[in-house]
């Protein structure tokens, strides 16, 4: 009898045993996979349900930062767990890098940040962006429907899609039809050569005093310097074997086109500002601007306004092909925090979608970074029936380039030499040869080289 009892409470024991070390395996916690682990679909949990508040830096002001407004009030009210916040720093990209650069010293950067194009080595070199390819795999995010050579911008040396474009423009020259008329110019929406375009300003010029003919809206970078070099069939720099190439031929010939402009004031000697308002107000035959202009353009002129694709050839002579490097500014991941990263991630797809995109075209002025956008029955088909001559940047994007990406935190103040040395030969200080080779010289010694 001892034996039988004995038996059913060792028997118990093991039972009790058992079930025990069951319950304590399944409630050990399991690994938490990374972003390019974790299973795409519906049946994807959230790390966290915690509510999170994400801050988000970027440029636009005024009108566009309204529109900034829009975009994310309504991805604040798209869900109920993440809020972002969002801030416009002053001093276009200049000032926002300046800014990050800043908050990266004292470990304060934003969760999200947008960032001119000119920079993109920058971002992930230098303050650390988060690749987003882990999560465009996790989610399966579907990226066909974006512009292939928009989404080019974005990706770093190993093909990974880093960042994803938020606000591209290309360069277009917008022309005041009527002073053209007057001058006895037939506007043509694509001039076949830029020494056409310079015989046309010309001619608007001579129409009087008050009128000038041409000007390239310039002042917080020089892209528009890089465009017409590579469209004169030069480059910028040559990284690897740390040569400076702006000086070379095709730089001169630039230089040698804009002094011609600016001998008799058919290119007046005014900021970019004040080329825009004069523009504006009638006194102008053309600008070279951005597409980020077309809204405000577009809204503020009582002449009849065109829009003009970059000239395909730089002359009759040389033949070189134009090159459109893109402006504008991708969207970036900053924060380095798993939790934060991944909610920022929620917000950039939000930024991606067509809702999003629309109003970066109706109401900042850019390009639809979503074909399907411009469609017959899309979201922009109103505007663009309205609007029509809001597709002129789509027409060149077979052209687009990248926006030249200097060295480390060179880019800025590269720019600052060049445009102090413009500015020197324009204003007759100095010849345009010399202008470009005292900047190769500064610029050498910025990089080191």
């Amino acid at each position: 009898m001892k034996s039988k009892k004995w038996l059913k409470m060792l028997s118990f024991f093991l039972m009790v045993t058992m079930v025990l070390s069951m319950v304590a395996c399944a409630s050990e916690p399991s690994e938490e996979p990374s972003p390019s682990e974790e299973p795409a679909g519906d049946e994807q949990e959230p790390v966290n349900e915690e509510p999170i508040t994400l801050s988000f830096l970027h440029v636009f002001s005024g009108p566009r930062g309204e529109a900034m407004d829009k975009i994310v009030q309504g991805f604040n009210e798209s869900q109920d767990r993440i809020t972002v916040i969002h801030e416009s720093v002053p001093g276009w990209y200049p000032g926002l890098l300046e800014q990050l650069q800043t908050l990266a010293v004292a470990k304060q950067l934003p969760d999200l940040a947008i960032m001119g194009l000119s920079s993109h080595n920058f971002m992930q070199e230098g303050l650390g962006a988060v690749n987003m390819q882990p999560y465009i795999d996790a989610d399966q995010f579907d990226l066909s429907g974006i512009f292939p050579q928009m989404l080019s911008l974005g990706q770093n040396a190993n093909g990974d899609q880093a960042a994803l474009p938020f606000a591209v423009s290309t360069p277009l020259l917008y022309a005041n039809i009527d002073l053209l008329n007057e001058a006895g110019i037939d506007y043509v929406s694509q001039p076949e050569t830029w020494a056409q375009v310079s015989s046309w300003a010309k001619k608007v010029n001579a129409l009087g005093s008050d009128i000038s003919g041409l000007a390239f809206q310039m002042g917080f970078d020089t892209w528009q310097f890089q465009t017409l070099v590579e469209s004169f069939g030069g480059e910028m720099a040559d990284i690897e074997n740390q040569e400076i190439l702006f000086t070379e031929e095709s730089g001169q010939r630039v230089m040698d086109f804009w002094m011609e402009l600016k001998a008799d004031d058919t290119w007046p000697n005014i900021d970019g500002s004040e080329a825009a308002e004069e523009f504006i107000a009638g006194k102008m035959g053309m600008i070279m601007a951005t597409t980020g202009n077309l809204v405000a353009f577009s809204g503020s002129v009582d002449f009849d306004m065109g829009i003009m694709l970059l000239p395909l050839l730089d002359d009759n002579t040389n033949r070189n092909e134009r090159v459109v490097p893109a402006g504008g500014s991708n969207l970036y991941i900053m924060s380095q925090d798993e939790e934060r990263a991944a909610a920022a991630w929620e917000f950039v797809k939000y930024a991606m979608s067509p809702e999003a995109g629309a109003i970066i075209v109706k109401d900042i002025g850019y390009m639809a970074a979503r074909e399907s956008l411009l469609d017959d029955g899309g979201l922009l088909s109103d505007y663009i029936a309205a609007n029509p001559q809001a597709t002129r940047s789509y027409d060149q994007i077979g052209d687009l380039a990248d926006w030249y990406n200097w060295p480390g935190t060179a880019g800025a103040r590269i720019d600052t030499v060049l445009l102090d040395n413009f500015d020197a030969a324009f204003l007759g200080q100095k010849p345009g040869e010399q202008a470009l080779v005292d900047s190769a010289s500064e610029a050498k010694a910025i990089l080191g080289w």
